[in-house]
């Protein structure tokens, strides 16, 4: 039979009443209440003295706004009395400030005197610990209140008296009071001060994961033990939910970074092994090659044989494409028929040449699908690094040139670019000339897309979105004119004209009694390496009277991932200062979620590339669902972009994402459509 464990309260208990019990009964009741109410007495006259001393004193000051001096007089009296505090609320002062101007000192715990701050809760907490409150209203020489006057008293007087009537008594109990002291220690060592120094070095020994790496000990009393228990329990559950939310995050990161017919990296993981292969060829000094590889017709497959087929057809030519590549080359699906092979370490572009013909021939040989034999070929475009551009874009961009050309000339053959293919150059500085002049005459205007909670039906916020208003060509995609801004530098004007109307647009609709919620705004990285963000957004707020809890920030998480500690820096700025933080495009950057742990984000927005195709791609399922259980395990809200259909909100109602975005509701509309929105029917009638 176990035996039964004294409690350590009832340990504790059985050592203190003793000790109290003797003290008590050694102490000079009668002595210590009438010491005490002749202190009190005293305090309250002296008290009543001082108040009707300082309201003689500071009326005419308070009568003729002389703050300084009157906040002086307290001071000194404060100072050169025991009081505990000396508070002025001034009804002339508040009345041309608009709110409440309440001064004065209070002496802290510790004999330090402060000024009073209304709205610390310390300061009212050390109010509520004073002996008494007394108060009067201050008077004008024509008898109209304009102000009152608190003091609240110390018991600090009584505290002292107190003390030396007390002390006699106490030197009877002090020989019985240290006898008692030392039989504590010792059963408080033995019984409980050990056994928590054990449990105490078990928790300090921790993994990297900050959980102890031995169990918690299970020794001493009964409470300790169960204590003891407890933690064990819960560092077990810990290390479960840790285990289990890693396994998510891996497999939210490899459906986010490679492709799921082929599982060889997608267009993200893509950009990025190109960005880091153009570094690394320019450390070293080396060509680098980029083969963007299109399959010629194969949308026929597809069509004559069905899709099936065809995924059969990207498996055997990912096969062919794998066994022609070099360790270090990186071979990408970046969607469709259309692949890429980064080739590094070249010394002349002949290397890239024979690639392509390599895999044009892999690739034209016949290949066996259902029992038939296809015969498919392909065009190549090759660009060099850094003979045809520094970039990952515009190494892209021109294979891309390239690629169509070899269509353009026959398909089923290589070409390597050429700068006669940059024609469209001349057409993007005319458009970014255009863009200028344009954030200049203000044709940038903001359109307000929706985000509805799917459960309520309620509008809880419009995202922002840029539109070009030209006058020679009416609306201009922002597809034509974004990632021009981002490239030339002006995405930073942009975003702030943007976001400096849609606050008017908001603080506008909220005084004319629209409810629009919150406004998401979207904010290019640019903006995290000027150090005045804040202060500029703040401004834009001061001057429409757009409030802060109003405002979300959209950042993507490939731009985070650009400097992710700076990044992390400003945007817990941002959230300290009261804006909301969503996390937009998820799923299609390759970000850390190390990183994206340790951003202050509320908000996960699942890109719309993974919701287009439900509920019928069970890949896009798999990676919707797992988006939406991490967001649940990280405690922030999520919303799904792109939702055009029934179905897919009956999916992501069923699958827990209450938040949507898309054109099932409304597309993005102008201020004034916007406005007609959110009014209610009878109103618009």
């Amino acid at each position: 039979m176990i035996k039964r464990l004294p409690s350590l309260y009832l340990l504790l208990v059985g050592l203190v009443l003793p000790a109290i019990l003797v003290t008590l009964a050694l102490s000079a009741s009668f002595n210590y209440h009438q010491a005490k109410s002749s202190i009190l007495m005293e305090v309250d006259r002296e008290s009543q003295n001082s108040l009707k001393s300082l309201n003689s004193t500071i009326s005419g000051l308070l009568e003729a706004y002389a703050v300084n001096e009157y906040e002086q007089i307290l001071g000194n009296e404060i100072a050169l009395t025991p009081h505990c505090a000396l508070i002025v609320e001034d009804f002339n002062l508040s009345k041309i400030l608009g709110s409440q101007y309440i001064t004065g000192y209070i002496r802290s715990s510790s004999g330090k005197i402060q000024s009073y701050e209304p709205d610390n809760p310390a300061h009212k907490e050390h109010l509520n610990s004073c002996l008494q409150r007394y108060q009067t209203s201050i008077l004008s020489n024509q008898d109209e209140a304009i102000g009152s006057l608190q003091l609240y008293s110390s018991d600090q007087p009584l505290q002292a008296e107190l003390k030396d009537t007390l002390s006699q008594s106490l030197l009877s109990a002090l020989l019985t009071c240290v006898l008692m002291a030392i039989l504590l220690m010792v059963l408080s060592r033995v019984f409980f001060i050990t056994p928590l120094d054990q449990i105490m070095a078990a928790i300090g020994d921790t993994d990297k994961t900050g959980l102890p790496n031995k169990a918690i000990p299970e020794q001493g009393p009964r409470e300790l033990r169960a204590l003891a228990r407890s933690m064990n329990s819960m560092i077990t559950s810990v290390r479960l939910s840790q285990r289990d939310l890693q396994q998510e995050k891996d497999t939210v990161n490899h459906m986010a970074h490679f492709d799921a017919l082929t599982g060889l990296a997608n267009r993200t993981l893509f950009n990025d092994r190109l960005e880091s292969g153009i570094a690394r060829a320019q450390r070293h000094h080396y060509k680098l090659a980029l083969l963007v590889i299109d399959l010629d017709h194969f949308k026929r497959v597809n069509d004559s044989l069905g899709h099936n087929a065809g995924d059969q057809v990207l498996t055997l030519i990912t096969q062919r494409l794998s066994q022609l590549i070099r360790s270090d080359d990186t071979l990408a699906r970046l969607g469709g028929d259309e692949f890429t092979i980064v080739q590094e370490g070249l010394d002349n572009t002949d290397e890239a040449c024979y690639l392509a013909q390599r895999v044009l021939h892999a690739i034209g040989q016949p290949l066996e699908v259902d029992n038939q034999l296809l015969y498919i070929n392909s065009s190549i475009g090759i660009s060099i690094y850094p003979d045809n551009g520094q970039s990952s874009a515009e190494l892209l961009m021109q294979a891309d040139a390239a690629m169509n050309l070899a269509k353009n000339e026959g398909r089923n053959d290589y070409r390597l670019f050429d700068s006669s293919l940059t024609q469209d150059a001349q057409e993007w500085l005319t458009m970014e000339a255009r863009l200028r002049k344009a954030l200049q005459q203000d044709e940038l205007e903001p359109f307000f897309q929706p985000q509805i909670n799917i459960r309520t039906g309620q509008i809880e916020g419009f995202e922002a979105l840029a539109r070009w208003i030209s006058p020679e060509e009416g609306l201009i995609s922002p597809g034509r004119f974004i990632p021009l801004a981002e490239q030339s530098g002006l995405i930073e004007a942009l975003d702030l004209q943007i976001i400096q109307k849609s606050m008017q647009h908001f603080a506008d609709w909220h005084r004319q009694g629209l409810n629009p919620g919150i406004l998401s705004v979207n904010l290019n990285a640019r903006h995290f390496q000027n150090p005045a963000l804040i202060k500029t957004l703040q401004d834009l707020m001061s001057q429409s009277g757009f409030k802060t809890e109003w405002l979300e920030v959209e950042v993507t998480e490939t731009q985070l991932m650009t400097k992710p500690e700076d990044a992390i820096q400003v945007l817990n700025q941002l959230h300290d200062s009261g804006i909301r933080i969503a996390l937009d495009d998820f799923g299609t950057g390759y970000s850390s979620l190390s990183y994206i742990k340790r951003l202050p984000i509320t908000k996960l927005k699942i890109d719309q590339s993974f919701i287009r195709d439900l509920p019928d791609d069970s890949e896009d399922a798999s990676i919707v669902r797992s988006v939406i259980a991490l967001a649940k395990h990280l405690g922030l809200e999520i919303l799904a972009e792109g939702a055009e259909t029934e179905q897919q909100i009956n999916f992501l109602l069923n699958n827990r994402c209450d938040r949507v975005q898309g054109y099932f509701y409304a597309r993005p509309m102008p201020a004034d459509a916007t406005q007609l929105y959110l009014t209610p029917e009878p109103v618009r009638a």
